[in-house]
């Protein structure tokens, strides 16, 4: 919602005075909840202990997501810097305060969450003496404080890091016998400080994010991992990066098989339901889809609600519009993609995009695309709703009949051939010639079919009998799991 402006007109000194008091109040205000570490979350219970009181620091924390894509990074990278000043205390006060008061950006980031993520490893590409002072300062936050669940996970996700490090991001068959040895030794530690963690009284959701990656690092057998997972979703169910690291884990790469990260996100989102299971499917999709060979298949049409749906109940986020514009490229809807593009502006996010250069070509493509893109999708639309009319059901029979005996002429001599998949829309005139076509699709059938439909409009023939009405648009959909079938929606 648009933020409240004061009236234009010149006030009374009085009314001024009151307006100054009340502002001054405001800010009084929100200082407090910045010390305590949970500003923006007004529908949370706030906590009356600081936990931060230098400027600097809390100006990093204090970002907006709807406004600043580098909110996050810098609220990350300010929770490195206080655990380099030595800032202990602070850092674990400011972590019980988000958690207990589930502390989120606007979009729905979990501010726990990437406070971790700012105190797990050396900032930018560490060398061998940066891991070395990084893993000193968190043994020495352990030492400080035995009691810390924080300093705990926090030494244990840095192991992993650690382990990340001397593995590299190579393949499998690229790592050296030290590097497997040093990751192999470091991911061993890093599961013994959580055990021993789970020992502490206090709880925090990161053990089990930290947890579930040692599980994907280590290969477990999948009951055991799985256990894992519910387990942490039983602890936290909203906490969605629990259901993006045990998703991950389960891809082809990983431990698992093709269509099983699908599978466990329709499931857990099923089984949340509603506009929950909906945000957990865009929450969880958009971290899935690469833009790559092999990619994930997820419903597309259910990102996109879930998106709303997030934006509707959190607030709008720069972040997910990114993200929401990345999976559009990656299943080819340049409408979406532009529109998310025209929101982005010039802030993309390096953690979505990797390289400007990919955002930038991305965006171009969308641009150009996005014409033919809006045409295809009203004739999709007028489509399918003549197929809901009786009229328009007979006819896409005569025509499915005329195009079943065209593909059987073009699949001639075609046989153990992949013939792919394409999408047909044929717009017809008054009398039954065509008029207009489009689809998409890639099928070594396409050269063949579009040759006889252009073979007919040159003609001037008709290609049917007149439809029931002009203009009349017909759909075919051609798979290559059932290509007789070529079945029209």
């Amino acid at each position: 919602m648009p933020k409240k402006q004061l009236h234009s007109s010149t006030p009374s000194p009085h009314f001024s005075s009151s307006i100054l008091t009340v502002l001054r109040i405001a800010i009084v205000l929100s200082l407090l909840v910045l010390a305590c570490g949970v500003a923006g979350a007004n529908e949370h219970k706030v906590s009356t202990k600081p936990c931060v009181t230098d400027p600097a620091d809390l100006a990093g924390l204090s970002g907006d997501t709807s406004s600043d894509v580098h909110a996050i990074k810098t609220y990350s990278e300010t929770a490195n810097h206080m655990l380099h000043g030595g800032k202990f205390d602070e850092l674990d006060c400011l972590a019980d305060s988000l958690w207990s008061n589930r502390d989120k950006f606007s979009g729905g980031f979990w501010k726990l969450h990437n406070l971790y993520v700012g105190l797990g490893e050396p900032l930018l590409h560490p060398t061998h003496e940066d891991w070395t002072t990084h893993m000193a300062l968190v043994r020495k936050w352990v030492s400080a404080k035995p009691q810390s669940i924080t300093a705990r996970v926090v030494l244990a996700q840095s192991y992993i890091g650690y382990g990340d490090d001397a593995r590299g991001t190579g393949y499998a068959d690229t790592v050296s016998e030290s590097g497997w040895r040093l990751y192999e030794e470091r991911y061993r530690k890093a599961q013994q400080v959580l055990v021993e963690a789970e020992k502490l009284p206090a709880k925090s959701p990161e053990w089990y994010v930290a947890m579930l990656v040692i599980a994907r690092g280590q290969g477990w057998e999948p009951i055991k991992s799985r256990a894992l997972a519910d387990e942490a979703i039983k602890f936290e169910p909203g906490y969605y990066y629990f259901y993006r690291t045990y998703a991950d884990s389960i891809l082809p790469k990983w431990n698992g098989q093709p269509g099983d990260s699908e599978k466990f996100l329709t499931e857990s989102a099923d089984r949340i339901a509603g506009d929950a299971g909906d945000i957990l499917y865009f929450q969880v999709g958009s971290f899935l889809i690469c833009g790559c060979d092999n990619d994930v298949k997820l419903s597309w049409s259910r990102i996109q609600k879930g998106f709303a749906a997030l934006e509707k109940k959190s607030g709008p986020a720069i972040e997910n519009w990114n993200s929401l514009a990345h999976v559009a490229v990656a299943v080819h809807d340049p409408v979406v993609a532009g529109e998310m593009f025209a929101k982005i502006g010039d802030q993309w996010s390096e953690s979505t995009w990797k390289q400007y250069s990919y955002y930038s070509s991305s965006k171009e493509w969308a641009q150009g695309a996005a014409g033919f893109a809006i045409h295809k999708r009203t004739a999709e639309d007028a489509a399918n709703a003549n197929i809901e009319t009786p009229d328009g059901q007979h006819y896409d029979q005569l025509f499915a009949d005329k195009v079943k005996g065209w593909l059987q002429q073009c699949m001639a001599g075609m046989e153990g051939s992949d013939l792919g998949n394409f999408e047909l829309l044929i717009k017809l005139d008054q009398d039954g010639k065509i008029e207009d076509w489009t689809g998409d699709g890639q099928s070594p059938l396409t050269p063949c079919m579009g040759h006889k439909f252009v073979e007919v409009r040159d003609a001037k023939a008709a290609l049917l009998p007149p439809p029931p009405k002009p203009g009349w648009w017909v759909r075919l959909d051609f798979h290559t799991k059932d290509p007789a079938a070529a079945a029209l929606k």
